[in-house]
């Protein structure tokens, strides 16, 4: 029998129909985080070897479709994660669980306006974060940095409590006046001072052009920004923080403390010499039959003045929050005796950070730090200290027949004939006078975020940085007394009992504004832009008062004083305006590029010269995320960087291009001084911004799931059009000189560090070290400076030297090897 035609092709349809479906494979599943178990959404699910890809939900689902009769492959990659590849065999639900990017890869990084993960980042940026800082009892912001990131030299150069900050630079020094890098908290300018260490979040140090060229022309020197402590989701959380110590001079001369010893050993030497003894012997047996040890000491001066100090630093902190405000405050208590007797410093500081979210589009904020300090210390030394005597020299010339106290309680000298006939008593110069300073300082900003659409943010940024000084110094009359007659020796020093004191304040307003959009465009290429505005205004007002005529020690306030009196007082402003931008270009996270430009204003210059263009590119290849390095055990991140860029310096005295009238010019006329006006310095109105040319390269390597990281970097620095104030014949007359742009530099050198990180329970192991070489040379100056120092081209910059019959020798370059590290652990 035969089939109709028409139920022939029917069943050969119905067939074909089923041999196809049966090729074909629909593969569902989810995606989520290996250590949260969160779902991930927007991961790039692809068939490997095609073109064929989807992307995960927002529950972290997918669905992929294959016409493969074969096992297909199934690769999962998104920033931040490792890729992964998955075998499968037919229609069947696949779950996927992705592993973080191997550590310090994902961590999020602060730079200008913004902020990027590391894995994406092109320049060179060194950071610390809070968990290194509270390992180590540090009394100011700046000694953080020690040893802790390549490049950046710290030199604190005074243990005094409250003088004790470091002096930074970064990547060696080039100019003539200004080194110091910019400092940002919170996002507005500030000082280490203005913070207290406890507080501090994170410190990100923005080396090369590509990182610090979005703050353009106040970057030349590096920036350092540094992040306070926010508050997170959750219930309130009480920190405290507190510690006491004792601090000790480490080195100090071994002095001779026997007094007949001293008079015996200063005889033999100049015997040696020739000469006459100068002791007698029976001064010498006299001494050595005395009995009371104020008229017969043997006095350790440097014991006496010099003793271990206590420090103790107390922290408390509050934080929490729910889903749409969080906070965190803390207040802090710093308490610093010095090693030298009376010698003090105390701090308060309080930290208020709110963030709040007002809606999915919209969240405002704040950022407080407030420090009240104090420095007491004795009155020889500090401002406004112009005599020829110090403690620390007296110090060292004491004798130890030189008496304390006379038995009637006076400061007492010698009645031995002793070599330095005029002795200077340290203990009086520490117990008497006033050296008091006295600091306000107030760092903060409110800001708003809007989303204006999907991946577009508007933020709007006001911040002040307020500070205001008290110093005080009263120089008191001092006299020392025979302690065998009660008479009188001799007077300490030879300046008037007198009061200076000096009071000053500061504010610097800053408003800045920013639009930043991000998208990510077929899923491969991210794009961030963002342009801005920035506007700062300063203002600097002082007064010192002067006064002579007090009737005694006690009475230390102005009005007490009747004679010599003097007061003057002055102020000055400036104010910068900017525009700048940045964009960045990632390729599926392999393939970055950045581009910075920015366009500075600054009062310090006359109109024509007063704007200044600071463009910066860079590049970075994540070489690990190559198809080829899929495979391989060895390297848990490999990036290779780039950069180039320009920045500028304007820092120079606030008024050098206009002609400048200073008060207080007597006149003659007709036998009778009359006040007048006069010009004492000379103008440049062509000066302009010093310029920096920076070209870094580096490489970045991470092994062993990034425990063990390894950089290194190449830069170079030319800086150009250095201001420099120029020399002036006599013949003009005794005028200032002016500012010009006369000089270049340039530093260049390599700088490496290596960190290893372990975790081993509850036990933390970290260690790491540094080295960073640089070679510093002046490449052209007109007028060469030959003294002490040097400043003359292809030599460094204030090199010493040596006269060597005609020729002139550099002792000492800025050129050396800086090795610094770490090593901690923690339970």
């Amino acid at each position: 029998m035969k089939l109709p035609k028409r139920l022939l092709w029917t069943g050969c349809l119905l067939l074909t129909t089923f041999i196809v479906f049966a090729q074909d494979k629909n593969i569902d599943g989810r995606v989520t985080d290996t250590q949260t178990g969160d779902p991930l959404p927007d991961v790039t699910v692809s068939l490997k070897n095609s073109t064929t890809s989807t992307v995960t939900d927002p529950d972290g689902n997918f669905a992929i479709h294959s016409n493969s009769e074969d096992e297909i492959t199934l690769v999962f990659t998104i920033v931040g994660y490792r890729s992964q590849q998955i075998q499968v065999n037919g229609n069947e639900f696949v779950r996927v669980a992705l592993q973080s990017e191997a550590r310090g890869l994902d961590e999020v990084v602060v730079i200008g306006y913004g902020a990027q993960k590391r894995a994406n980042l092109t320049g060179a940026v060194g950071t610390i974060k809070s968990d290194v800082l509270k390992d180590r009892s540090i009394t100011n912001a700046s000694q953080a940095l020690a040893g802790q990131i390549a490049g950046v030299w710290v030199n604190q150069t005074s243990g005094q409590p409250g003088v004790d900050g470091a002096t930074i630079n970064i990547r060696g020094i080039g100019t003539f006046g200004n080194s110091s890098p910019l400092v940002l908290i919170d996002g507005i300018q500030g000082s280490f001072n203005s913070v207290n260490p406890n507080d501090i979040e994170s410190i990100s140090v923005l080396k090369d052009a590509s990182s610090s060229a979005i703050y353009g022309s106040r970057a030349a020197n590096g920036v350092i920004l540094i992040v306070t402590k926010s508050g997170k989701k959750g219930p309130l959380a009480v920190d405290l923080n507190s510690y006491w110590g004792r601090q000790k001079a480490t080195i100090l001369p071994e002095m001779v403390s026997n007094s007949v010893e001293a008079m015996e050993l200063y005889n033999q030497a100049i015997k040696n010499e020739g000469q006459a003894e100068h002791y007698a012997q029976s001064v010498i047996d006299e001494y050595k039959a005395g009995k009371d040890p104020l008229i017969y000491p043997n006095n350790d001066w440097m014991k006496l003045i010099i003793r271990p100090a206590s420090l103790q630093e107390h922290n408390i902190r509050l934080s929490g929050g729910k889903e749409e405000t969080q906070y965190s405050m803390s207040v802090g208590y710093l308490d610093q005796d010095g090693v030298v007797k009376n010698d003090q410093s105390k701090r308060y500081s309080l930290n208020l950070n709110l963030r709040s979210k007002v809606s999915d589009r919209f969240d405002w904020g704040i950022h407080t730090n407030l420090i009240n300090s104090s420095i007491d210390q004795s009155y020889y030394s500090g401002f406004g200290y112009n005599s020829s005597i110090g403690m620390l020299t007296e110090l060292v010339r004491a004798m130890p027949f030189h008496g304390t106290y006379t038995p009637d309680g006076h400061y007492a000298s010698t009645w031995v004939n002793a070599v330095n006939a005029q002795f200077n008593n340290p203990l009086a110069m520490v117990d008497n006078g006033l050296n008091r300073t006295t600091n306000n300082s107030a760092n903060g900003n409110v800001f708003f975020n809007l989303e204006i659409i999907k991946g577009l943010k508007w933020n709007v940024t006001g911040g002040v940085n307020y500070l205001d000084n008290m110093q005080e110094r009263f120089i008191p009359e001092l006299y020392v007394y025979d302690p065998k007659t009660e008479g009188l020796k001799n007077r300490i020093g030879n300046d008037s009992r007198s009061l200076n004191n000096l009071y000053s304040k500061s504010l610097l307003t800053t408003l800045y504004s920013t639009l930043t959009y991000n998208r990510t465009i077929a899923r491969n290429h991210e794009i961030t832009a963002l342009v801005g505005f920035n506007r700062e205004k300063y203002t600097d007002k002082y007064m010192s008062a002067y006064i002579e005529g007090f009737l005694n020690n006690s009475l230390t306030e102005l009005n007490a004083g009747s004679s010599n009196k003097n007061v003057t007082g002055g102020g000055t402003d400036y104010g910068i305006r900017s525009l700048f931008g940045r964009l960045n270009y990632a390729y599926r996270g392999k393939y970055l590029l950045e581009a910075n430009l920015r366009y500075d204003g600054s009062s310090r210059f006359a109109a024509a010269n007063r704007w200044g263009l600071f463009p910066s590119f860079s590049a970075g290849w994540r070489i690990d995320k190559e198809a080829f390095m899929e495979d391989q055990q060895i390297f848990s991140n490999l990036k290779l960087r780039a950069s180039w860029g320009k920045l500028g310096n304007d820092q120079i005295g606030l008024y050098s291009w206009i002609p400048t009238l200073s008060l207080g010019s007597d006149y003659y006329f007709n036998g009778q001084a009359s006040t007048g006006v006069a010009q004492t310095a000379v103008s440049n109105p062509d000066i302009t911004w010093e310029s920096s040319i920076k070209t870094d390269v580096g490489i970045e390597a991470g092994f062993l799931q990034n425990r063990l990281s390894v950089e290194f970097d190449y830069f170079d620095d030319l800086r150009q059009d250095i201001l420099r104030y120029i020399n002036l014949p006599w013949t003009v007359g005794d005028l200032v000189a002016p500012a010009e742009n006369l000089a270049s530099v340039r530093n260049k050198g390599w700088e490496f560090s290596a960190n290893y990180t372990e975790n081993a329970g509850k036990v933390r192991l970290s260690g790491g070290f540094n080295v960073t070489h640089v070679t510093n040379k002046v490449v052209k100056i007109p007028d060469p400076q030959i003294g002490f120092l040097i400043l003359k081209e292809g030599e460094s910059m204030n090199a010493f030297f040596k006269h060597r019959k005609r020729w002139i020798t550099a002792r000492y370059r800025q050129e050396g090897l800086l090795s610094q590290g770490i090593l901690s652990l923690r339970m």
